[in-house]
């Protein structure tokens, strides 16, 4: 008898051991996920991901809240398949995925008008509104996903910053400048603490380039310099064009 119940024993811890080990190896390899940072592009396809699942979590808790609610009913019922509490979440769930239907032949008209009106609500009003509301979400998050994207690879970035020792955020700080200021043009020194990276002369010809507003003028103040002379008939232009947008848009 002790042989038989130390081998149960030993079969049942070497079945949680498994689990534990099954669990372990998911979580880790989604965990691993976290590399998809490095590209923007995939950083904001996760980023949308994770948006959608949120949603659809927050439905699926409105449907194990209306799940419970039926199947407390059907259970007082007490008809075939109903009989008990489990029982009767394990048949709706059933019926409504539609894998492995109970016979339901024995069942009262009562609980079969609740057990068509749940499957009903469930399949055409709850998935009807995830759809609606997962279209809504992905045409809403679309738009700003890359901005979220890059923010999210920043707070990864400072994450792993923090595991650093002092010495080594120390060589790294010193390896990029930056306690330089950055240059916006000659002899016009800008704030400290980035990465100055050089623009495309080609962004300018875009029809869709839109000029910076701020007028820069660089080099020593001095109230006997003339104030600078500057062709700005163009950006004139593209202000009163710009105005002219903003008062159709809101008047």
């Amino acid at each position: 008898g002790h042989c038989i119940y130390g081998a149960s024993r030993t079969s049942e811890g070497s079945t949680w051991n498994m689990h534990v080990e099954a669990w372990a190896g998911l979580l880790l390899w989604i965990q691993f996920s976290q590399i998809l940072v490095t590209s923007t592009r995939l950083s904001a396809l996760i980023y949308t991901v994770g948006i959608l699942l949120s949603d659809v979590v927050r439905l699926l808790l409105v449907i194990l809240i209306l799940l419970v609610a039926f199947a407390a009913y059907l259970t007082c019922l007490s008809n075939e398949g109903f009989g008990e509490f489990g029982q009767s979440i394990m048949t709706l769930v059933r019926v409504s995925i539609e894998v492995s239907k109970p016979d339901l032949l024995d069942v009262g008209g009562w609980s079969l008008f609740m057990l068509l009106f749940f499957v009903t609500f469930i399949q055409v009003g709850m998935l009807s509104i995830l759809v609606a509301q997962l279209s809504l979400s992905y045409e809403t998050t679309s738009q700003d996903k890359t901005g979220y994207a890059k923010m999210n690879k920043a707070f990864v970035v400072v994450e792993i910053e923090s595991v650093l020792s002092h010495s080594t955020r120390s060589r790294i700080y010193d390896a990029f400048c930056f306690d330089q200021p950055l240059e916006f043009d000659s002899g016009d020194l800008g704030p400290t603490g980035g990465v100055q990276v050089r623009e495309n002369a080609a962004v300018r010809s875009h029809p869709t380039y839109i000029p910076d507003r701020i007028l820069r003028f660089p080099g020593d103040t001095d109230p006997k310099e003339p104030w600078p002379e500057d062709d700005d008939s163009e950006e004139d232009e593209w202000m009163m064009r710009d105005d002219g947008d903003d008062q159709s848009r809101f008047g």
